[in-house]
C-alpha cells in the first residue's frame, strides 16, 4: 500500500505541475473567482482534506526522508482543506497578492512540483 501511494501522489504532484504550467490562464481564473466567492472551494476542500487525512494517516512516517515529505505533505493537505471549510474568508487574503506574483508562483510551483513528482516516483 505504501508504494501504492507514493505513486499516486508522485503522479498527482506531476499532473498538476504539468497543468499549473500550461492551463496558467486558467488557473488564475480560478484563483480570481475563489477569491470572489471562497465557497466555490468547497468541493476541492473536501477532496484535499480527504486526501491529505488518508496520505497522512496511511503513510504516518517520521523516520526519514522521503517518508517525511509525503507525511508532511498529506497532512499540508488536510490542513489546508480543512482551514478553506472552517475559515473560507482566509481566502481573501490573496486578494493582496499582485497577479504577477500569483503568475509567477503558479509557473515556478508548477515546475518544481514536476521536479517532486518526478523524483518521488523514480527514487
Amino acid at each position: 500500500m505504501i508504494v501504492a501511494i507514493e505513486h499516486t501522489l508522485a503522479i498527482f504532484l506531476i499532473i498538476l505541475g504539468v497543468s499549473y504550467l500550461f492551463q496558467f490562464k486558467q488557473w488564475m481564473q480560478f484563483l480570481e473567482r475563489a477569491i470572489l466567492h471562497p465557497y466555490r472551494l468547497f468541493p476541492v476542500a473536501l477532496a484535499m482534506l480527504a486526501a491529505g487525512t488518508f496520505i497522512g494517516t496511511a503513510y504516518n512516517d517520521w523516520s526519514s526522508t522521503w517518508p517525511v515529505f509525503i507525511t508532511v505533505l498529506g497532512w499540508l493537505m488536510a490542513l489546508e482543506g480543512a482551514l478553506i471549510l472552517i475559515v473560507p474568508s482566509c481566502v481573501k487574503q490573496l486578494e493582496k497578492i499582485p497577479d504577477r506574483f500569483l503568475g509567477w508562483y503558479l509557473r515556478s510551483g508548477g515546475s518544481l512540483l514536476i521536479i517532486l513528482g518526478a523524483l518521488l516516483l523514480w527514487h
